[in-house]
């Protein structure tokens, strides 16, 4: 079935072609992702600024010990006022003054996906050394030293992480910034009496941009919000020493971050731009939001990457193995099994995946 789009108003179709203009020509992301990170000042909430209206906080561990698989932490301080991550249910008030938080693990039927007032239900220094959402989450510290922890439906989870100058940018323009780091970490997640200690690569992200909510008090219509329809962000480590990173974003069904970059530990960053990723089955039913709204997600999945050269340097199959949980924007988060080649060397492992996909709602077969 062909996906259809949903309904978008002139004035978002506007801001779309505008975006993808933009990217195509102002983004440096390609160009600064090869080179060691050194702008640690911009990490910041900037929940007062005036151009920056919204900023986002992850904290990503896509290989945790069994039962727990993976564990997200994903912040947004205000709302973007866009279709795939706008959390229209349950912002409150003003979208610029509310924060929200989605984090899950697999071995936890109940995640958390909540929304915060700022100030009031929040501690956030402008400075950026505390980030803290209720008595659920904490994020302290500066680079290259963060400490995160947290708290929610009897998971309690404590890390220690060590950020490198591994900087992979999905977006770097003059109005928006997004990056993730190559960060190692050490603690212990502990659920059910049983305590879990963990150890490995993780990343540290962070995103500022502006936004409408800068002038617009209230919530948009979905017909009005920047038409980013469709997302997929994965992370692999496939070995201690080198984490994957696959990104799929479109606006108007047309890509605005199609890439795979490769982090390692002991040696320079890489980044690849012929990249295809395919659905080749998805769930049997479809999921539905707790606002109603239905959506596809994957089964089974592919990625194909080559360089400059057309040379095949990743090719994985990959399955869905873990329930999906419902929150990441307007979409879900999982973990999945795979098998492939990379730099023809055959691979196996278990990955993590974010995954949203916006259709037109009237097209969905009952």
């Amino acid at each position: 079935m062909k996906k259809q789009l949903p309904p978008t108003s002139l004035t978002s179709k506007i801001l779309g072609k505008s975006l993808l203009l933009a990217q195509s020509t102002l983004d440096q992301a390609i160009k600064y992702s090869t080179i060691p990170f050194s702008e640690p000042e911009i990490i910041r909430p900037r929940t007062t600024e005036k151009f920056y209206t919204w900023t986002h906080y992850g904290i990503f561990f896509p290989l945790l010990p069994e039962p727990h698989r993976y564990l997200n932490i994903m912040i947004l301080l205000g709302t973007p006022g866009a279709l795939a991550f706008d959390h229209d249910d349950i912002t409150l008030g003003d979208p610029r003054h509310t924060a929200t938080l989605f984090s899950s693990t697999a071995a936890l039927d109940q995640h958390l996906l909540k929304a915060y007032i700022i100030p009031d239900e929040t501690n956030i220094q402008e400075n950026g050394t505390q980030i803290e959402l209720g008595e659920d989450v904490s994020i302290t510290g500066t680079l290259p030293n963060i400490h995160l922890k947290g708290a929610y439906h009897g998971l309690n989870f404590e890390f220690d992480l060590d950020v490198t100058d591994q900087v992979s940018w999905f977006i770097k323009t003059p109005i928006y910034d997004h990056f993730s780091l190559l960060a190692t970490f050490k603690g212990q997640l502990e659920y059910q009496g049983q305590a879990t200690p963990a150890e490995g690569l993780c990343t540290y992200e962070y995103a500022r941009a502006t936004g409408a909510h800068g002038v617009v008090k209230k919530r948009l219509p979905e017909s009005y919000k920047l038409p980013l329809d469709f997302f997929t962000y994965q992370i692999i480590n496939l070995t201690e020493t080198t984490q994957l990173l696959l990104t799929k974003a479109d606006i108007l069904g047309q890509p605005v971050a199609y890439s795979l970059h490769i982090r390692h530990t002991d040696k320079p960053a890489e980044i690849y731009t012929n990249v295809e990723f395919k659905v080749i089955a998805h769930q049997i039913d479809d999921y539905i939001s707790p606002s109603g709204k239905k959506m596809r997600l994957p089964q089974f999945f592919s990625w194909t990457v080559k360089d400059d050269t057309g040379q095949k340097v990743l090719e994985i199959f990959a399955e869905i193995d873990s329930p999906f949980r419902y929150g990441h924007g307007i979409g879900y988060a999982s973990a999945y099994t795979f098998t492939g080649e990379y730099l023809n060397n055959e691979v196996q492992g278990r990955g993590y995946i974010e995954y949203i996909d916006v259709e037109n709602q009237n097209y969905f077969i009952d």
